[in-house]
């Protein structure tokens, strides 16, 4: 496993260069080496932070799954919240937002 050392910019101000200055991969348990620490300046906006990488890829949901999810909750609430009316308000939803719940991402 390795851990990831970086010089990240913290402040909620605007950075006025890089976001990230340098980064480097150590094995686990190793402190930040050198190379970071001789650019760190107390008080200058940037941190030392660390990341553990993960060894497996992220795994994605379906649009399939996506959407048979966004429709069950959206069921769920609204059969909570107005039971008398849901059939009409589920299909007002559906209209007005197909994409979201046929599993599409607004990214």
């Amino acid at each position: 496993m390795k851990w990831r050392y970086s010089l990240r910019w913290k402040l909620p101000s605007p950075c006025p260069g890089k976001e990230v200055l340098t980064m480097a991969e150590v094995e686990a348990g190793q402190s930040a080496p050198e190379s970071i620490m001789s650019l760190w300046v107390a008080g200058a906006g940037y941190a030392v932070c660390v990341d553990f990488p993960g060894d497996k890829p992220i795994r994605r949901w379906s649009e399939e799954r996506k959407a048979a999810v966004r429709r069950r909750n959206m069921q769920a609430r609204i059969n909570r919240v107005a039971p008398l009316f849901a059939d009409e308000l589920i299909e007002r939803e559906l209209a007005a937002r197909l994409a979201y719940f046929n599993g599409k991402s607004a990214r």
